[in-house]
Formats: structure tokens, sequence, C-alpha cells
């Protein structure tokens, strides 16, 4: 059994749902009724602010508070375990879960920086036509931590003061340039492919009213291996495994859905990006690899759930919520896609602990990946994609 000091050290290192977990179990066991039932209803408040952030529904300012609020209660509640006095001296080994087995934790967060102020230039739909009818490309993001670090990246158009900001019909475009390209991004209203603004029809709006060249969804993802992985390596679809798609038997689930694959230009030109280096902050090199993403709406931080879908599609290296509406969207259009994700978790139940460093890693490594594509010159060509010809 785990002593008070076990579960207050999980509080310190931000792995609340790990926490909530097993002080249910341990109350559940003790008969501790009404302290189960308190934990219940702060793991509900904590599974909400979750939610919340990941939907964009609150801001990470809020999302911290509240955090804040229910981990000093959380600790208040361990004073309130029932624990025997041996185990908490520590002379009986706290009961974790497969703690010889687990990863070394390798993860070191980018040093801290102040982001540049991004100016922003409203403008009518109309005056971005040109841009579209000379060529551009469309990034999508799925959330708002994303969608920030993108515009971090971008510069304005030729003798513009600020990025363009343009309002069509139900979604925000913004324009400028990525290295040496006109680009246009959109964020999906909300995670996933099928929600009224998910990414098919974010990225099938979009795709009608800008007329892309090709569309690159690029963010984060969840990893599949935490020996072999490393927070902020790169993934590039070879293929996207919608995992919905299956048929529910008696015996068995099978999986009855198609293995889309990506631009085969785009494809060739992320797998050639030979001289690509990105040194993560723990020392180690960033990889890049071409690979199968799953992707499906279920938001998977289950150690259990995850090791089954890799052990039923043993190709995938990662997963994410967005990339079957990008696919399908895409297809109908006939608009070449490519999808770049950078690994920000592991699906194991520990997707809270260190959540906001780890994801601005992830985003980050993805983006220093695709801004090296975008600094060449010709590497669009055969999409009908030119450099921008600055005076």
């Amino acid at each position: 059994m785990p002593s008070k000091k076990y579960f207050k050290n999980l509080i310190v290192d931000a792995k609340i749902g790990k926490a909530l977990v097993e002080m249910m179990k341990l109350t559940e066991d003790n008969g501790q009724d009404d302290l189960y039932n308190d934990l219940l209803l702060l793991s509900s408040r904590y599974k909400r602010n979750e939610d919340q952030l990941n939907r964009g529904v609150i801001d990470t300012r809020d999302y911290d508070l509240a955090i804040n609020r229910i981990s000093n209660t959380l600790n208040e509640y361990v004073e309130q375990l029932e624990i025997k006095e041996e185990e908490e001296t520590g002379t009986t080994k706290p009961a974790t879960t497969a703690v010889a087995d687990a990863a070394p934790d390798r993860f070191v967060a980018l040093p801290a920086e102040k982001p540049k102020k991004i100016k922003y230039v409203e403008k009518a739909f109309r005056e971005i036509e040109p841009y579209s009818n000379q060529g551009l490309a469309l990034i999508v993001t799925a959330t708002d931590t994303e969608t920030s670090a993108l515009h971090q990246k971008m510069t304005p158009l030729p003798n513009e003061e600020g990025l363009f900001e343009v309002k069509k019909d139900n979604a925000t475009y913004f324009l400028g340039k990525l290295g040496n390209f006109v680009i246009a991004n959109v964020e999906c209203g909300s995670m996933g492919s099928t929600a009224s603004m998910g990414s098919i029809i974010t990225v099938s709006n979009a795709i009608s009213a800008l007329q892309p060249k090709f569309v690159l969804m690029v963010g984060i993802a969840f990893g599949v291996d935490a020996f072999k992985q490393n927070i902020g390596d790169v993934l590039v679809s070879e293929h996207i495994i919608p995992y919905e798609t299956q048929r529910i038997g008696n015996d068995q689930d099978v999986w009855r859905g198609t293995k889309p694959e990506a631009s085969n230009t785009l494809r060739d030109n992320f797998k050639n990006l030979r001289d690509w280096e990105y040194t993560l902050p723990n020392g180690e090199e960033a990889s890049l690899e071409l690979c199968d993403i799953l992707s499906g709406e279920k938001l998977i931080d289950n150690l259990s759930l995850r090791d089954e879908m890799i052990k039923q599609f043993p190709t995938a290296k990662g997963g994410e919520m967005e990339g079957a509406g990008l696919y399908a969207a895409c297809q109908s259009k006939k608009v070449d896609w490519i999808l770049i994700k950078s690994i920000c978790d592991f699906a194991d139940g520990n997707k809270g602990s260190g959540k906001k460093d780890k994801q601005a890693l992830a985003i980050d490594t993805a983006l220093h990946a695709c801004l090296h594509v975008f600094n060449k010159k010709y590497v669009f060509e055969a999409l009908g994609l030119n450099a921008l010809q600055e005076a």
C-alpha cells in the first residue's frame, strides 16, 4: 500500500489523475465512503478542466488556477487517508504499478522565452483573393497552443505590417509567409474530425474558400513507446489509420477501414530532410520518422487501451484526433495533404504531467521541421506552388 508521502509526491509532480485513481481505489478498499465520494467529485472537476482546456473553452491561466485549487484540496484529502504507521514511515514499499518496467523520464522543458508580440491586420476576404489566385499552402492547426506557435514562426507578407486576419463564414484565416511561401492558417473550432467545427468541416470549407495547392496539418500527438521515442520526436504521416471504423462483434472487433496514404510529393519532401537537426533540451537529437499514425475521436490517456490499439495496429508510431478528417476533406476536394505531428505524451495515464511544457516542445519541433522545408525555394513546384518573389 502506498504511503501519504507517495501521494504527495504524485501531486507535486503534477500527476493529479494518477493520484486520484489510486486514492479512490485505496478509500474504496478501506471503506472510507465519504472520502471516496469527495474524491469522485474532485476527479470529475479535474476531468472537466482537462476537457475544457483541450477544447479551448478555458485558457491556460484559468486552467492552472483550477488545477492549483484541485491540488490543494487533494493534499487535504491525503491527510484523511487511513494508512498504517509503518507504511507511513516508509517500512512498507509503495505498491506502484510496473515501476521496474517504467521508462526513464528524459524530458527537459524548453528554456523560458517571452514570445514575440504578433500584429494582426484585418482584411476583407476579397483583399486576399489575389494571393489565393497566385497560389498558397493551407496549414491547419487544432488547438490554440499550436496556432500561437505557428504564428510565432510566420512573418508578414511583403510591405505589410502584420499577419492578415480574414473572416469568411464561420472561420478565421490568417495569412502570411512561412519561409519562402505564402500560407494561410485556419484553426479547427473543436478537437476531433466529426464535430460541427472539427477537421472535416474546417478543412473542407477552407479548401473551398482558398483553393490551396496543398494542405498540411501540424501539431501534437501521442507516442507509443517511451523507451524508444522522445517527447519532441516528429511523426510524418505515411498513412493515416482511422481506427474508429470497426465492426463490433460478439467475439471480437474487426477493423474495416482503409489506410489512406499521404501525398507522394509531400512525403518525399519530408523524407529527404537529411540535413534537418533539432537538439532537444535533454541533449538528445529529435528524430523525424515517416510512419503510420492512428486517428480517431478518443482523447487517449490510458495505457491498456493504447497498448491494445498498438497490438491491433502494430505499424502505428503515434496517434491523434484530426488526421482522419484531414484525409476525408482533402480526398473529397482532390487536394494533396500530409500530417506533421510531434510527440507530447505517451497516452499512458500521465498526459497531465508537465502537459504545457511538453506540448510547447512538441509543437516547436514539428514547426521547426516544417520551416526547414518551407525555407527551400523549389520544393513545391510539382504541386504548382512557387516561392514568393519579393522585389
